[in-house]
């Protein structure tokens, strides 16, 4: 009789890692959006060209040399089951940002809960006062169960530490502007974590660097004397769910057209001491087009303003930083508003001083406008995947015990 131990790598071992590699891999191959590619969020319906009727949003993917991949998610255009319509519509410049949460695993964007088509829609107003949060994985499946009340304001920006936890940021309106924190799935607006007198209600985009909430804006509070918040600034310490979270300029302030930084938008941060934000300011001084920034000897000074060709400035922006080299995507502002604008690049290092030129990877069709980019959502490892690797991870320390026992 032969005895087989069941240690041996022939026999029992081998046959785990191959199943292993199979089952894993087809876990992975689930995945609709790319790892690496980018994710342009897309406003129109191919005919309406101006005005407040509502628009369908579309995420649409992009390899980073600007080459659509066919990837599309299509966000509600009317209510189902749990999910909730969400729109836009074409004249509004400062919504449609959209965030990759910290985990990587989620992209976040607000709007408006009405079905596309409707008339007489606009952000600014109390017609349509209810506002959505949409919420989709790497494969593209879609999550636009958080709506509330957002009487007069202008949903802009939202981020996720993990796709539940959410802080969602307006423009002034009733009694609700600035920054709230919601969780996914609320019926309500949130926990407002700032006032009027610490920060500005009057939020554009939001950010997350280090583990800290950030926010941009172009206005001072009210208080006297003024403080002002146009810039990219820091709000409370660390992620702030409670108010009044405290607001610290980082990069900016000064007088309105003071030539710094007039109409901040969207900011990506390479480094600690490195900082990128997309400017659509037109008025004298001009300061529209990109900024760097860089930290050094207890400041924060302004290194280069770069301006794409055939636009005005910048709103949308995201990048990947690779050693020294900074990789950036933004999304351009153009003369007419809300004209077709364009997915554009630009690479730099992190001690450069010069402005790098810009390439143009894709513009945006007849009557549809960009307004957001990231990068895509990452899968999360399954459960399936995390036992196989501890099976893997068992069979190895089996197969060293049977070797070293032959030895």
């Amino acid at each position: 009789m032969i005895m087989v131990n069941k240690f041996h790598p022939a026999v029992r071992l081998w046959p785990i890692w191959s199943v292993c590699a199979v089952l894993v891999a087809a876990q992975e191959a689930v995945a609709d959006f790319t790892s690496g590619s980018l994710v342009v969020s897309v406003i129109g319906d191919g005919v309406t060209t101006v005005g407040t009727t509502a628009v369908p949003i579309t995420l649409r993917e992009f390899t980073t040399a600007g080459v659509a991949t066919g990837m599309e998610v299509p966000l509600p255009t009317v209510a189902a089951g749990a999910n909730y319509a969400i729109a836009g519509n074409v004249t509004s410049t400062s919504f449609g940002f959209l965030r990759r949460s910290a985990d990587q695993r989620y992209l976040t964007m607000a709007g408006a809960n009405a079905d596309a088509g409707a008339t007489g829609f606009g952000f600014s107003t109390s017609s349509f006062p209810n506002r959505v949060i949409a919420r989709v994985d790497s494969t593209g499946i879609v999550d636009t169960s958080t709506r509330f009340a957002g009487n007069g304001t202008t949903p802009r920006s939202v981020v996720s530490t993990n796709g539940t936890d959410l802080w969602w940021s307006s423009d002034t309106g009733s009694d609700i502007g600035g920054v709230n924190y919601v969780t996914l799935g609320s019926a309500t607006k949130g926990t407002r974590i700032v006032n009027n007198q610490t920060a500005p209600l009057n939020t554009r985009n939001l950010g997350i660097f280090g583990g800290q909430l950030y926010a941009s804006s172009n206005v001072a509070t009210p208080t006297s004397p003024a403080v002002s918040f146009r810039g990219v600034y820091s709000l409370g310490s660390g992620l702030p769910t409670v108010g009044p979270a405290a607001g610290t300029i980082i990069v900016g302030g000064g007088a309105s057209n003071s030539g710094i930084i007039d109409s901040g938008y969207d900011f990506f941060f390479a480094d600690a001491n490195t900082i990128y934000v997309a400017d659509d300011d037109t008025a004298t001084p001009v300061t529209g087009g990109l900024q760097k920034w860089l930290f050094d000897q207890g400041s924060w000074s302004k290194i280069w303003t770069a301006v794409p060709d055939g636009a005005t400035g910048m709103r949308g922006l995201t990048g990947l930083v690779n050693g020294s080299s900074v990789q950036l995507y933004g999304i351009t502002a153009v003369a007419s508003g809300n004209g077709a604008n364009s997915l554009v690049s630009l690479s730099d290092s992190l001690t450069g001083t010069t402005a790098p030129s810009f390439s143009t990877l894709a513009t945006a069709d007849a009557n549809y406008v960009f307004r957001g980019v990231a990068l895509a959502p990452v899968p999360e490892p399954s459960a399936l995947g995390l036992g196989l690797a501890g099976l893997a991870v068992m069979g190895s320390i089996g197969r060293w015990r049977a070797e070293y026992r032959r030895h």
